[in-house]
């Protein structure tokens, strides 16, 4: 692995004692390559305790590859060190839900519903001509909001004869589940693309900023709409940059 024979040359070639940074970003390879066992060694081993980085990568390893025991020690460490973030147990959900642990997502579900988690609400927000517009999921508050709804259930039904399914599954709200795929339908950044597509230019690439992390379902819709209007959709989330084009994102769906 290219990546890990840099991380050791910096010690054997340079004399540069790598920082926690450092080991953070060589556990996130590893954990993209699937090397989880070497990630797992190395947190055991760097000269440092694990910070939410190093955490937060493995909970993200834990999600693609499916590994809960994973996932869960990863969640359980990132919250003694964030129990503010209700993200943690979002992603903790979807790694059980893709399992079928079914009496986990319950159990999340019901801390969500009795307030012990407080879920910070999803905003995305674009810049056109100088002024910022910001959408909320299920937001109508907007002046083009008519325009914004129309537009997307336009985009909705050729989404679907496109393949896309939405994951409702993934969805935490104690709600009905015709409620869920109104809510998962209407998602921020879902909003957001859906004005951008009719207020600027035909053709022009799409700047989305977004306050948390993409969910899985939005990330497969955006890949999807991307390849159907012919445009480059680039979304920055709290974790990094995803920049779709052609049906693919540049993360390799791997965030």
């Amino acid at each position: 692995m290219e990546a890990k024979k840099y991380f050791e040359s910096m010690t054997e070639l340079f004399g540069v004692v790598p920082r926690q940074e450092h080991y953070a970003c060589m556990i996130d390879l590893l954990s993209r390559a699937g090397k989880i066992n070497e990630a797992t060694e190395l947190v055991n081993t760097m000269p440092f305790q694990a910070n939410t980085s190093v955490w937060g990568a493995l909970l993200g390893a834990a999600r693609i590859h499916k590994n809960v025991e994973l996932g869960q020690c990863a969640a359980e460490m990132l919250l003694v060190l964030e129990p503010e973030k209700s993200g943690t147990h979002v992603l903790l959900a979807n790694i059980c839900t893709s399992a079928g642990m079914w009496g986990n997502v319950a159990k999340m579900r019901k801390l969500m519903k009795d307030g012990q988690v407080k879920k910070e609400p999803g905003m995305s927000w674009i810049e056109v001509r100088d002024q910022v517009h910001t959408f909320i999921v299920g937001d109508r508050s907007h002046s083009r909001s008519d325009e914004v709804y129309a537009k997307f259930d336009e985009l909705f039904n050729l989404l679907y004869k496109a393949g896309y399914v939405p994951m409702v599954e993934m969805d935490l709200h104690d709600v009905e589940q015709g409620e869920k795929q109104r809510l998962l339908r209407y998602h921020s950044e879902k909003l957001t693309v859906a004005f951008a597509l009719i207020a600027t230019r035909p053709g022009a690439p799409i700047r989305v900023k977004k306050n948390l992390r993409v969910r899985v379902d939005c990330h497969t819709a955006l890949k999807f709409i991307c390849k159907i209007v012919s445009r480059e959709i680039i979304v920055r989330d709290v974790n990094r940059f995803h920049h779709f084009k052609d049906g693919s994102c540049s993360c390799g769906d791997y965030w």
